[in-house]
């Protein structure tokens, strides 16, 4: 791997750190934390999108990948709608995937937060809302969040912090 590459997000399990390239044909590199970041894999179209999509977002949880994926195609900028899809972190096998009722709007990056149980929480810049997600692909809740969540992460088990423009907001989950 001796290209530059322009890196838009990553997340790491005990042992990988993956990251996923900004920019067309997204992909997602796999990288060993045990060996000086030694290369393992790649993974490209069409195995993980379309060729016209784009990966906003990536987070590990539990041996799995969550991938925020949206159409990357200029035209369809006002009408491009987001999916959630969860795959396995070995094998990027899908598991499920699931369209959420969120646009992507540009430069404003929805992201997607690991919980536990293997749930996802989505932050929906657009309209403020944050969408929890069950281990099976439904969404389990949906709220109104104030002011406009940015990112989200969890810390331990049960401690949600979340960053807005201003302040980070810690939760207890």
């Amino acid at each position: 791997m001796a290209e530059k590459k322009d890196w838009l997000s990553c997340t790491c399990s005990d042992v990988s750190l993956f990251l996923t390239t900004n920019d067309g044909h997204s992909g997602i590199f796999e990288f060993n934390l045990l060996s000086s970041f030694r290369f393992i894999k790649q993974w490209k179209f069409p195995q993980i999108c379309n060729k016209d999509e784009f990966i906003y977002n990536i987070a590990y949880n539990n041996g799995t990948l969550a991938l925020l994926i949206s159409c990357q195609s200029f035209k369809y900028y006002s009408n491009k709608i987001v999916r959630i899809e969860v795959r396995s972190s070995s094998t990027l096998d899908q598991l499920w995937s699931l369209p959420l009722d969120i646009t992507y709007q540009g430069g404003r990056v929805n992201r997607i937060c690991s919980l536990t149980c293997d749930e996802w929480l989505v932050i929906d810049h657009k309209t403020s809302h944050i969408l929890h997600i069950n281990k099976d692909g439904k969404v389990k809740a949906k709220r109104s969040y104030e002011p406009t969540a940015h990112n989200a992460i969890l810390f331990g088990s049960n401690i949600l912090a979340i960053r807005t423009t201003n302040c980070l907001n810690f939760h207890r989950v």
